[in-house]
């Protein structure tokens, strides 16, 4: 009780800060967020799901506010994983799609790729996934996920029963 009093005073704090300089804004967010952040272990933060919504809303937040900043894509990758985490997978997806759309040059824009697919895969839209991980392979065949995803491909959509079944008669 006492972290979500903590965290919606946070959200509230950066909030009423929009008469201050941008510069401040983005330091006070970022203060925001790593508090959080050691707060909440990364691996606790979807086992509660007001704790997993403040941050997903803390790191767009950031993203929107300072688009044109380094950490705007790690943020947004962030909160996509945590989308998928809670089952959030369309809005997962997009915020996925904007990443690789607006900054093609972001380091990890592969593993975005790949999530994408995952996601997808998570909400069972298999022929998309399918799509999503073909397209991944296709721009990243040397990726260290691509000889895996290659060999997975025709197995989405399975249950274990029916994978094991179609590698044995292959």
């Amino acid at each position: 009780m006492k972290k979500t009093i903590l965290c919606t005073l946070g959200l509230l704090l950066i909030a009423s800060c929009g008469h201050k300089n941008q510069e401040m804004d983005r330091d006070e967010m970022l203060d925001s967020i790593e508090q959080m952040q050691e707060r909440v272990p990364q691996t606790a933060i979807t086992a509660n799901a007001t704790t997993a919504a403040q941050m997903v809303e803390m790191y767009n937040r950031f993203a929107t506010t300072f688009p044109d900043d380094s950490l705007a894509p790690v943020f947004m990758l962030r909160a996509a994983e945590i989308d998928i985490n809670i089952g959030n997978f369309e809005q997962a997806i997009s915020l996925l799609d904007s990443v690789i759309n607006l900054y093609p040059g972001f380091e990890d824009i592969a593993g975005c790729q790949f999530m994408k697919g995952w996601a997808y895969e998570q909400n069972q839209q298999y022929d998309l996934a399918r799509e999503a991980y073909t397209e991944f392979v296709s721009n990243y065949p040397d990726h260290f996920l691509a000889s895996d995803t290659r060999k997975m491909l025709p197995y989405i959509g399975m249950t274990p029963e029916e994978t094991l079944e179609a590698t044995r008669e292959n």
